[in-house]
């Protein structure tokens, strides 16, 4: 960009490869010295000075800045349209034998909370018709571990044959019904389990307190509450350990590998991994 020819100062600006004549260098010292004896020259002076600085750096941007051509590519249409018959066949053949169903999705779990809540029941019981024990459940204590390294987590023992109970009332509790709840060899578990749905009033002191009272009756040394959601709530006690739904999805994942366990209850499984992934 270069200055109006009617710019104060147009004759600091060069228009051409050739140097000033002298009287063009008196006229531009003149112009400069009468807008230095206005108020509104020095705003003017100082546009000049701006206009010229940006001009430099546009020049020397425009030098130094190569701009990279983008790369010459060829689409091989004939191949393409070999590849999309292979393409539709395999989709075909995936259909068919089931691998791109969910079984969950299709049963209209969505994000309904006790539905969901008993399906994690199911995969986190030692006794679950899945066939894969405790290694489910064993691989979420992992990472919780990971997640509260100055917990005494390491020390939680489930047992080969923990027991596992859905929308539990301990006690008599009917007004603090647990959703999930597991005593192992020597611990209590409480899971609360939230997708939309917000804990009532004081729900997580009760259940607190609820969780030491079991494991006490019981002879075990400890008690936890796992709150299950996206999101903890501000007003949780510190003792509340918070778990998200993808860390349930990471646990399954590692437990359950399609590797290695190419069987119908493994892709059930999974199927229900990738649907908690989408409760965030």
């Amino acid at each position: 960009m270069r200055p109006r020819p009617d710019h104060p100062l147009s004759l600091q600006v060069k228009t051409s490869g050739q140097p000033r004549r002298p009287e063009q260098v008196a006229e531009f010292l003149r112009r400069l010295s009468a807008l230095k004896r206005s108020p509104e020259g020095v705003a003017q002076t100082q546009g000049a000075r701006l206009e010229v600085l940006f001009q430099a750096i546009a020049s020397a941007t425009a030098r130094q800045i190569a701009v990279p051509s983008p790369p010459t590519r060829e689409v091989d249409f004939g191949r393409v349209a070999s590849f999309l018959p292979d393409l539709r066949k395999g989709l075909a053949t995936s259909r068919h034998d089931g691998r791109l169903l969910n079984v969950w999705a299709i049963a209209g779990l969505k994000r309904k909370e006790v539905p969901t809540a008993a399906v994690l029941g199911w995969i986190l019981d030692c006794k679950g018709s899945h066939g894969f024990g405790s290694a489910i459940f064993e691989a979420l204590l992992t990472i919780l571990v990971a997640k509260y390294p100055s917990r005494d987590l390491q020390s939680v023992k489930l047992g080969r044959h923990y027991r596992l109970a859905v929308e539990h009332s301990s006690f008599g509790e009917t007004s603090n019904r647990v959703d999930l709840v597991i005593d192992g060899e020597n611990t209590v578990i409480f899971i609360e389990v939230k997708i939309d749905a917000r804990q009532g009033e004081n729900q997580l002191s009760n259940y607190l307190k609820l969780v030491k009272t079991r494991a006490a009756v019981q002879n075990k040394p400890t008690g936890w509450v796992l709150y299950l959601s996206s999101m903890l709530p501000d007003d949780a006690p510190d003792e509340v350990l918070h778990l998200r739904w993808k860390d349930v999805a990471k646990a399954i994942e590692t437990a359950v590998p399609v590797m290695t366990e190419n069987t119908v209850s493994g892709a059930v499984v999974r199927q229900f991994a990738t649907h908690v992934k989408a409760l965030h």
